[in-house]
């Protein structure tokens, strides 16, 4: 199978992995801060915790995956 991806379009995907990247942090945070806000509109019982638990792994999981493909950026060689 012959490829038919430019050297022009992987360099275009290369500038837009910050701003990918930036958005995945950004969306973490607001999955975290979320998972906060629960404890601001209602009461401290078990099933908030559990909501709680569930949202702030939603927000370690999305911050993983920022983390990861950054690093994987950082990794890459520069041209």
């Amino acid at each position: 199978m012959i490829s038919t991806t430019s050297n022009d379009s992987l360099a275009h995907v290369e500038e837009d992995e910050p701003a990918r990247i930036n958005a995945l942090f950004y969306e973490a945070d607001r999955l975290e801060e979320s998972a906060y806000r629960l404890f601001n509109d209602s009461r401290r019982d078990a099933q908030t915790w559990q909501r709680f638990n569930e949202a702030k792994a939603m927000a370690d999981a999305k911050r993983t995956e920022a983390y990861q493909a950054w690093m994987q950026l950082r990794r890459q060689p520069r041209r």
